[in-house]
């Protein structure tokens, strides 16, 4: 009985001992970005709250060296959102989007702070990379906005010239990507469109276990690939808590943010 008290002992002295699993910075910062944004309340398109978020989202990426262009997105029932567009130089090749703004049932920090805070330090591991162009992008909830498109996306591509959409190699949407079992490169063609290849390889290479999954249109590459410009969505699913007053910050796990940040970085890093 001794020596099997004292094996327990042992065992007990060396799981102590263990070192923590090391946290990978970038999932804790953008996790950080998640609970400045969602702290502020429900961010419905054309609201103060929404405006407020986008000061957060303009101020982090500014200590990035990044000023916005602002986009204003006009809403169906009257108002307007906006997007946020920031640019590096040289001719344009790679398009990372997120929607900042949320619906009314919560403060939406999966969907989609998620997203945002992920942006941020995407374009942080990114540094000055010609050719990238990174949005947060509003009117994005078409249950809040009452409009069949995702407006943000949609008033992003118009304002691209006919060469920029013609240089352009890749186009990913980063939604819900802070909490799930099952990492999906998603978009709406029955096999993977060039921006879903480039990010199925990327998860390959970095040995993430990434999926394709076709959608009808859930996120802002509906808009890219209908306009033309064939785009992918990054997605961890299934959230219960979608669209639900439960989509709060506690439940975003930095370790799928990360994943999300190392795939599209390696993404971006292959156009």
């Amino acid at each position: 009985m001794i020596a099997r008290l004292a094996g327990c002992v042992c065992v007990a002295a060396l799981l102590t001992a263990a070192p923590a699993a090391k946290v990978d910075p970038a999932g804790v910062r953008a996790q950080s970005t998640v609970r400045a944004i969602a702290v502020l309340g429900p961010r419905v398109a054309g609201t103060a709250t929404e405006r407020r978020a986008g000061r957060v989202v303009r101020e982090r990426f500014a200590k990035l060296g990044l000023e916005p262009m602002m986009q204003p997105v006009p809403l169906p029932r009257g108002g307007a959102s906006r997007n946020l567009v920031f640019r590096t130089g040289g001719p344009l090749r790679a398009i990372v989007v997120a929607h900042l703004d949320g619906v009314s049932a919560g403060p939406a920090a999966n969907d989609n702070g998620s997203g945002v805070g992920a942006l941020l330090e995407v374009a942080r591991e990114l540094g000055d990379r010609p050719g990238v162009l990174y949005a947060a992008l509003g009117a994005e909830e078409q249950v809040m906005t009452g409009s069949n498109l995702h407006l943000g996306s949609a008033r992003l591509l118009r304002s691209l010239s006919p060469v920029e959409r013609r240089s352009v190699r890749l186009v990913l949407s980063l939604d819900m990507v802070g909490y799930g079992p099952t990492l999906n490169v998603r978009g709406l063609e029955p096999r993977p469109n060039r921006s879903a290849r480039i990010a199925l390889a990327a998860a390959h290479r970095l040995g993430l276990p990434a999926t394709y999954l076709r959608d009808r249109g859930l996120s802002d590459h509906e808009e890219f690939t209908r306009g033309g410009i064939p785009a992918a969505w990054i997605e961890w699913r299934w959230d219960p808590c979608w669209h639900a007053a439960c989509d709060r910050t506690g439940r975003v796990r930095p370790e799928k943010l990360s994943a999300a940040i190392r795939l599209a970085v390696a993404a971006v890093g292959r156009t």
